[in-house]
């Protein structure tokens, strides 16, 4: 039976405290929701238990959101923490972040928003947790370096204002995701990406003997564009970015997505794959592979 994840949430106004916390009951039963008043009530429970989410308020009796936040980061630097404000300011903003602030929400709060953020925040944990775990072809990455990936990978996700973002490998496997996947079914397009993979590189070797470039492909849909780029030989980064007046287009897409590719590299570093079995690159799986993406982006 897995392990429950759970949430602190840390205010030292009692209705806060009981409205976010009655906000999350939705979670299930797989998840714990505790509450402290103060900072320093929330440290004497981070001493005792992990938490794999903090939600505090920045503006609090004793010790504040900041100081908190310094706080949690020593204990467990694999926590997400959310800082939440009624005094919201640029500066606190920019501080927040500094800090490794995971969001910054200001008050007043919407639920549905917070909810969501709070699901975000638990599933990358839950992730960061299986890429930990060894298996033959899976790439195995630190809590650090996942979180930097993540980081990159949130921040293109706003430069292009992409929809949803994933990496996959050659396994089939996806590594990470941000973002709103709507009604993509990840299952199914995963495992025919690692082909692509093959393919890119290929004809990228073919153009200057050099496997090791970043590469683009790009397919413009009726509602949605698709972009797909290698991050190394084993690695593909997918975005898709729905089409409106203020949409980026192809060459700012490929400016931000080639310069994110680059420091995705050096995050994940040197790792050992197996190459993509053979079935990937036959003709009948690259066709299944287009015949998935014209249903998907009609």
């Amino acid at each position: 039976m897995s392990k429950k994840q759970r949430v602190l949430i840390v205010d030292d106004e009692l209705s806060v405290l009981t409205v976010l916390k009655g906000s999350l009951k939705k979670l299930g039963n797989n998840y714990e929701v505790d509450v402290a008043a103060s900072g320093e009530e929330a440290l004497a429970e981070l001493e005792e238990r992990p938490y794999d989410v903090v939600v505090t308020d920045y503006q609090m009796e004793g010790m504040n959101g900041l100081q908190l936040l310094d706080a949690v980061r020593d204990i467990n630097p694999d926590t997400r923490v959310i800082m939440i404000t009624a005094y919201g300011t640029r500066k606190l903003e920019q501080e927040a972040r500094r800090h490794e602030a995971y969001k910054y929400l200001t008050k007043p709060l919407d639920i549905s928003t917070f909810r969501q953020m709070i699901w975000s925040a638990l599933d990358e944990v839950a992730i960061e947790k299986e890429t930990a775990v060894s298996r033959p072809g899976i790439l195995i990455l630190s809590d650090k370096r996942f979180r930097k990936l993540l980081t990159l990978m949130e921040t293109l996700k706003m430069e292009i204002d992409a929809r949803f973002l994933f990496l996959s490998d050659a396994a089939g496997q996806i590594l990470a995701q941000i973002g709103e996947r709507g009604d993509l079914i990840l299952e199914e397009i995963v495992p025919l990406l690692g082909g692509g993979i093959s393919t890119i590189i290929d004809v990228g070797r073919s153009l200057d003997n050099n496997p090791n470039t970043i590469n683009l492909t790009y397919r413009e849909g009726e509602q949605e564009d698709l972009y797909i780029i290698n991050i190394n030989q084993q690695i593909l980064l997918t975005i898709i970015v729905e089409q409106t007046a203020y949409s980026s287009k192809l060459g700012s897409v490929w400016y931000y997505a080639r310069k994110t590719a680059v420091d995705l590299r050096e995050t994940v570093g040197d790792v050992n794959f197996s190459r993509p079995p053979d079935m990937l690159l036959r003709h009948d799986v690259q066709q299944a592979f287009d015949d998935e993406l014209d249903n998907l982006f009609i």
